[in-house]
């Protein structure tokens, strides 16, 4: 038998994560932030390399290549230091053309700083295994490529606000491999120069508040506004495979542009017009796409992917046949892109028959002992409230239907920015109230944001229109009639909904999901990701317990513990 191949991946800038991947299956990985607190936490994933060594149970000695997630760091370059930014600007707005881009990516991992990897590397025993550094946007790619649920020639496409130095890429994969044929450098980013410098003008934090803007868009009408966006960013109509910024300015001079234009114009508005030229630019770029290659079978990745509105239009285009959305296809999955990518190419090397699998569940992450649990519930004081409970699952259902508000830490970390269960705020779908409650006292979010449910999948034709499986939170989908059933879940204005369909993948919270519909004929509850407003989700039982004590929740069921106030 040959011998496992095992690859680290890691990612140390926005997002920070790690990851394992084992004989081409991602076997654990972790964002940083489930671990530190820190949302979107920047740099050397310290506790995550190390925690997917403990989750795995492989040791460092047994990894045969480790695969670093992007050429070079840009916060530095982009946020701290203004000498830095402005060349940066300079020098992307006068880089076009994707040959350039091609050559230029393979010199600029001699420019990266590795001093703490090193310094780590060299404390876990693997300073002297070969380390590979593998391009933003094909990590990107690899992500949705290797682990797209077919096996036929696809299309893969990438857009983002920036990774060395591109935006956005085009690419066919085949077998086990893909050819990149075109890309956009960052200068031309519709992900920057629209919708985070909209978001930005809004004081809210670019690439991070951007779900806001898309939340806030139903609202509005955008032709009152749409010209001004229409300036700022479009597709390339003399390489239409490409994005083109038509502002005139890189993006730290936008907003002044920006306050010119929409001056006296509604908040509504302008987020109603910017999620709509964005779509507009977007599908008619994968249209584009699909024309030039002949492939309509399309696996995207890449932040811009979290436009869970999009992706629906672009879902719904007679042009693509079917579309897969990697999850976590922001910077947090591109540990699990450098891992994979890396993996197909030493195969490759070693002439070895290469493996793939995709994409199932994404429960890749830690889990806990509820006698671990019970030792922090008693370092916290919470042992006197808190009740060992063998099915703990129903009665976290019976907390549901008496309209109580639960709290589930259980089983393994989700991967992604996305609650799917294991991390979840659960509540009734049927009553409006909860929205108000888990807004104001438990999450202390912005009002008009919508929540989301999860639905047993042989239910989806009820709730669903165009109904099919999506078990990622990933896409978004008008509702039937029956919506009205989980009116909790569903965005107030348009009645569409982002949904994870359960199925058998999570035995636990599919069993609440169907002692609620045994009771209550509704075959979805509400879920909201556990944590509290500008904090990542829940990582640990010291982060659940501190989350817990700082809201208003009615209870958290915590391993088979059950806590209540």
């Amino acid at each position: 038998m040959a011998k496992d191949i095992i690859v680290l991946g890691v990612h140390d800038g926005h997002e920070a994560s790690a990851a394992l991947v084992k004989n081409g299956e991602v076997i654990a990985a972790i964002a940083e932030e489930r671990l530190t607190n820190i949302k979107n936490h920047y740099g050397t994933p310290f506790n995550s390399i190390k925690k997917v060594f403990e989750i795995s149970g492989i040791q460092p000695a047994e990894v045969d290549l480790t695969a670093i997630a992007s050429l070079i760091k840009f916060r530095e370059l982009l946020v701290e230091n203004e000498l830095k930014y402005s060349l940066h600007a300079k020098f992307t707005s006068l880089v076009h053309g994707h040959t350039f881009s091609r050559l230029f990516t393979k010199i600029l991992h001699k420019l990266r700083d590795m001093s703490e990897l090193n310094r780590l590397f060299i404390e876990l025993g693997i300073e002297n295994k070969e380390t590979v550094f593998m391009e933003h946007h094909k990590c990107h790619a690899a992500c949705a490529y290797y682990q797209r649920p077919w096996d036929d020639e696809t299309l893969v496409l990438t857009i983002d606000g920036t990774g060395d130095y591109l935006s956005s890429t085009v690419n066919i994969g085949r077998d086990f491999d893909m050819e990149r044929i075109a890309s956009t450098v960052s200068y031309d980013s519709p992900a920057n120069n629209l919708y985070s410098e909209i978001t930005g003008y809004f004081g809210l934090k670019r690439w991070e508040h951007e779900y806001k803007v898309m939340g806030l868009a139903p609202y509005g009408r955008a032709e009152y506004c749409i010209e001004t966006m229409r300036k700022i960013a479009r597709v390339n109509p003399k390489k239409p495979l490409e994005f083109q910024n038509t502002s005139g300015s890189y993006v730290k001079y936008i907003q002044s542009k920006l306050r010119r234009e929409l001056a006296e114009q509604r908040f509504d508005n302008i987020a109603a017009a910017c999620q709509q030229h964005f779509e507009d630019i977007v599908t008619q770029w994968v249209g584009n796409c699909v024309k030039e290659t002949g492939i309509n079978r399309i696996a995207c990745a890449g932040g811009a992917f979290l436009n869970v509105k999009m992706n629906k239009l672009i879902r719904e285009m007679e042009e693509v046949n079917d579309a897969f959305f990697y999850p976590p296809c922001s910077d947090g999955g591109i540990s699990v892109g450098a891992a994979l990518e890396a993996y197909y190419r030493l195969c490759e090397r070693q002439g070895r028959k290469a493996e793939r699998h995709p994409l199932k569940d994404l429960y890749y992450g830690a889990e806990y002992t509820n006698e671990y649990i019970e030792r922090v519930l008693d370092e916290k004081g919470w042992l006197d409230k808190a009740e060992y409970i063998d099915d703990i699952n129903d009665a976290v259902t019976e907390s549901i239907i008496n309209g109580e508000i639960v709290a589930r830490f259980s089983g393994r970390d989700e991967f992604g920015p996305r609650a799917l269960g294991n991390r979840s705020i659960l509540a009734d779908p049927r009553d409006l109230r909860v929205i108000r409650k888990i807004n104001f006292a438990i999450k202390h979010r912005d009002f008009w944001m919508p929540f989301a449910p999860s639905i047993l999948e042989e239910r989806i034709n009820d709730y669903l229109v165009n109904a099919r499986a999506a078990r990622y939170m990933i896409e978004a989908f008008d509702t039937t009639e029956r919506g009205e059933e989980i009116i909790a879940g569903l965005h107030p204005f348009d009645r569409t909904v982002r949904p994870q369909t359960v199925n058998e993948w999570n035995p636990g919270y599919r069993k609440i999901i169907e002692g609620f519909q045994r009771d209550t004929g509704v075959g979805g509850i509400l879920n909201t990701s556990f944590n509290l407003h500008g904090y990542p989700i829940v990582g640990t039982p010291e982060i659940a317990i501190w989350t817990f004590e700082n809201s208003e929740l009615d209870r958290l069921a915590i391993g088979n513990w059950m806590v209540r106030k």
